[in-house]
């Protein structure tokens, strides 16, 4: 992104979509990301679709705890976020610190669900079950989990447990409702050089057809109407219903708290 500003600033226009889930509101911000209408948007709820215009979405990214099948027995898995508050699990959980993906998001799904009061009092409560840290991404904290270095692992991609335990690894995933989900947004830009055919790769994209190639790739499609490959993956698959949907805006105007938060209370 930094790379297109320089061009952009020195009048050298070759960029015709952005995508990322907080890349949208840093362009337009930059005054660079352009409103766009697609008939396909129609189909997408609210929270999957910018109220001005700026962003569809391609993707979404849901998060669950994952844990190891051969240290916690099936009716021993945490199902809300109260049971994280079982001393059966002190010292037996971990997360990752990434801003993005590991605990602030956490954080920001508890703060923003129970509400600042509520959601402190909460995370006051799980920071004295001393959850474990690692600087590792989601992905490399699961393959821990699976290594049996811990039970459980907060907040994965529960995608990833999926792929992994198809694959014969001791895990599975468990989402505690209202589950979080960050989303993968493109939008078109202002002086694209190929305007006709960025709105054209968008409507693909956010077509039922295009979205069936996001399931093809083992992606979970955005668009309502398309499963995933795997069902259950999705809400309302049989596995989990709820969900709080980040937004790029949250994220990014929210996201510093968020990680003060976590610094502050989980890191000293």
């Amino acid at each position: 992104m930094q790379k297109m500003f320089a061009e952009y600033q020195g009048k050298r226009y070759e960029v015709d979509i952005v995508d990322g889930t907080v890349t949208a509101p840093m362009v337009k911000n930059g005054g660079y990301l352009q409103r766009f209408y697609s008939p396909h948007l129609a189909e997408y709820p609210a929270e999957l679709k910018d109220p001005q215009g700026y962003w569809g979405v391609s993707n979404v990214y849901y998060f669950a705890l994952g844990y190891n099948t051969r240290m916690v027995k099936p009716n021993e898995v945490p199902k809300t976020y109260e049971d994280l508050l079982n001393p059966r699990w002190k010292g037996q959980m971990m997360w990752s610190t990434s801003r993005g993906s590991g605990a602030p998001m956490f954080i920001g799904n508890v703060l923003q669900t129970m509400g600042p009061e509520a959601g402190k009092a909460y995370l006051q409560k799980l920071k004295t079950q001393n959850v474990a840290k690692t600087t590792a991404s989601n992905r490399q904290l699961l393959d821990l989990v699976i290594a049996g270095e811990y039970p459980i692992g907060l907040h994965i991609f529960h995608h990833h447990a999926h792929v992994s335990k198809t694959a014969g690894a001791p895990v599975d995933w468990y989402a505690l409702e209202p589950a979080s989900a960050t989303i993968n947004t493109i939008s078109p830009v202002t002086r694209s050089p190929h305007p006709h055919a960025t709105m054209l790769f968008l409507d693909f994209i956010l077509s039922e057809e295009g979205q069936k190639v996001i399931q093809a790739v083992n992606y979970l499609p955005s668009h309502p109407k398309v499963p995933a490959k795997q069902p259950d993956l999705k809400p309302g698959g049989g596995r989990f219903k709820r969900v709080l949907y980040f937004t790029p805006d949250s994220q990014l105007n929210e996201g510093n708290a968020w990680v003060d938060y976590f610094e502050k209370n989980y890191l000293k």
